[in-house]
Formats: C-alpha cells, sequence, structure tokens
C-alpha cells in the first residue's frame, strides 16, 4: 500500500514541496475518526459531526495519516452515509467495533505512526474497541474527549474507563465547541 506523500522510508512524510515533514524529532501521529455516519446519529448525537468536520479541517495537517472509519452492514445496501470528508483522509470501512483493521493497520504501518488520537460515535462501544486493539497493538492512545459521543448517556463511563487503561493524561479535553443544529 502506497500513500501519497510517503515514501518507501518507515515514518518519512513529505510535503507537496518535496521538504521533509516538519517535526521530524516529533511522534508521529494518525487520528481516526469512528462511524460518523448519518445511519448512527438519530437526531440526538447530530451534533458531533460538525465537530468533527470543524477538527478535521483545522488540525489535519498535525498527523501522518487521518483515517476515517465507516460501519458497513447489510442494510445499508452500498448506501454511503459517512457524513464527514477531508482531502487528506483515507476511509476505511469495518465490521466490527474496532476501528483498527488490517487496512487501518496498513495505513498506520506504512506512515509510521506511533501515537493515535480517537474520535467518534459510540464511546461505549467502537471508541473502547479501538483503544483496545491500539494499547495491544503497542500504540500510545489518546481519546479526544470532546469529541466522542455515545448513545445511551454513558459517555462519561466510558471515558472514566478509558481513563483507568490509558491514563487521565491520555484523554485529552480537546475538540469541542459550540455548534447549533
Amino acid at each position: 500500500m502506497t500513500l501519497p506523500g510517503f515514501t518507501g522510508e518507515r515514518g518519512a512524510w513529505y510535503d507537496g514541496d518535496g521538504k521533509r515533514w516538519k517535526g521530524v524529532n516529533r511522534v508521529p501521529k494518525g487520528l481516526i475518526v469512528l462511524d460518523v455516519q448519518e445511519d448512527f446519529l438519530r437526531n440526538t448525537l447530530d451534533y458531533i459531526a460538525p465537530l468533527c468536520q470543524r477538527y478535521i479541517n483545522q488540525h489535519a495537517d498535525a498527523y501522518a495519516a487521518v483515517i476515517l472509519t465507516r460501519w458497513v452492514y447489510d442494510e445499508l445496501m452500498g448506501r454511503d452515509t459517512l457524513l464527514l470528508s477531508h482531502p487528506k483522509a483515507h476511509v476505511v470501512e469495518k465490521r466490527s467495533y474496532s476501528g483498527y483493521t488490517e487496512d487501518t493497520k496498513k495505513i498506520l504501518e506504512v506512515a509510521g505512526i506511533d501515537e493515535v488520537h480517537i474520535a467518534g460515535v459510540d464511546s461505549e462501544g467502537a471508541v473502547l474497541a479501538t483503544m483496545f486493539s491500539l494499547v495491544d497493538a503497542g500504540y500510545q492512545v489518546k481519546i479526544l474527549e470532546r469529541l466522542v459521543t455515545g448513545y445511551h448517556g454513558r459517555n462519561w463511563e466510558a471515558m472514566m474507563i478509558a481513563r483507568h487503561i490509558i491514563g487521565s493524561e491520555n484523554v485529552l479535553n480537546i475538540g469541542g465547541d459550540r455548534v447549533w443544529v
């Protein structure tokens, strides 16, 4: 798998001018935004889509890879209900809770990612499943708390579990803002 902007050298990122990625001494970061799709928001979680899109638009350049996951299931009948986009983003389809799929793994490996930030829908399921999968695979994981939401009003419980597993310093209170829906 080859990605635009990458060379064969693990973790070597070049911008459009052929200059080596700024911050060579920094840990290459990846962003995974989980399942922000029309059919999942149910009119009660609509606020998360513009918040995530705004964050991606403002911060995509800080990431060596941006991954948008899309849960695929039979009832979709081929429709694309993903609400986010960005020219730099890779869209990865998944059929399980975790966003750490084989395609995601390849993207992170090619980009030389060591640290992954997580945002998106289903804090109680997909966010925690992705966090556990990434931790098990050896990645440093950070959750963008203000950019995750849950279906059952239990976001705070999911974030307490995350704090217990990855440490409070890795559950970041960034990314949120006011949004009018």
